[in-house]
């Protein structure tokens, strides 16, 4: 006798990390590691200093460095570079390229704006007399400042080379892990900026 079988149905799907993703944690798992040694190594400074910042070799006023006007835009521009590219990923996630391609080029634009202020901003400080060399602070402020912007430049880089695999089509709502993964990537260059910003200019700006 013929058993009528019923269909199947489909096994439940559970929620899974992709391994883009699962990569780009790892990452930025061990890039926490390196910029808490660096924080580290910053108020273990701090703390073996009776004074600090240290006197300055210099009577110029300007010697260190101050959260304005150049570091308090540049974190503006930063943070909204941080904006538009969620909503680009958003745009990417929904089909809307237009939108995608638009907020895309708007966060390499603010991106490359906040790299070169940080570079006028490092001209400006060696005219100064603040140097890699000229004391404790000023080493500790430019290997920070520095690594950061070498994170954010690498940035730049991943941001670009989905800009030109995107124009060729190769990401759309159902497979866009890799904006995904670089999009968390620049979140954590922001989230280590405010840090930095918060740390190595407000805080000299509370010492002095």
């Amino acid at each position: 006798m013929a058993v009528a079988s019923l269909p199947r149905e489909p096994a439940p799907e559970y929620p899974a990390i992709k391994p883009g993703m699962m990569g780009m944690y790892i990452f930025l798992a061990s890039e926490v590691m390196f910029f808490g040694s660096m924080f580290a190594m910053y108020f273990y400074l701090v703390g073996s200093h009776n004074t600090w910042p240290p006197p300055a070799p210099s009577s110029n006023p300007e010697y260190y460095v101050s959260w304005w006007p150049i570091p308090f835009v540049n974190t503006i521009v930063l943070l909204s570079s941080g904006v538009t590219c969620h909503f680009a990923l958003e745009a990417l996630s929904r089909d809307n390229r237009a939108r995608f391609f638009a907020l895309q080029i708007a966060t390499i634009v603010l991106g490359l704006g906040f790299e070169f202020g940080q570079l006028y901003e490092f001209i400006n400080a060696f005219g100064r007399g603040l140097n890699l060399t000229a004391n404790t602070f000023a080493s500790a402020f430019f290997t920070m400042t520095g690594f950061h912007g070498a994170h954010v430049l690498g940035g730049l880089i991943l941001l670009t080379l989905i800009l030109y695999r995107a124009a060729r089509g190769q990401f759309s709502s159902r497979n866009h892990v890799g904006p995904a993964a670089v999009t968390l990537y620049w979140h954590f260059v922001d989230v280590v900026w405010i840090f930095l910003f918060g740390i190595l200019y407000l805080g000299v700006t509370a010492f002095k």
